[in-house]
């Protein structure tokens, strides 16, 4: 976000939900457990890159509406995969 006044810019804040500590591990274990990992997020596409990489996903989809999170778990489970879904409770 942009701080200004009069047109002038004054400043900047930077908002940034924190990981859980626990997640790149979380999301290597299950790796090595044979899971595919696919992060699909509303944020952008820098702030979801940034995510992955810390939580070690290699595999991501950015600026995803809510119902486009659904339509792309469906066609998972079209295409006969077992699907499970983490979701951030903010």
């Amino acid at each position: 976000m942009a701080i200004a006044r009069d047109g002038k810019a004054l400043g900047l804040i930077v908002i940034a939900d924190q990981m859980r500590a626990s997640s790149p591990a979380a999301v290597t274990r299950l790796r090595s457990l044979g899971v595919e990992i696919l992060m699909l997020t509303g944020d952008h596409p820098s702030t979801a890159r940034a995510i992955a990489d810390a939580a070690h996903i290699t595999e991501f989809r950015a600026q995803v509406l809510p119902q486009d999170k659904a339509a792309a778990v469906h066609r998972l489970k079209a295409q006969g995969r077992i699907v499970a879904m983490a979701v951030s409770t903010g």
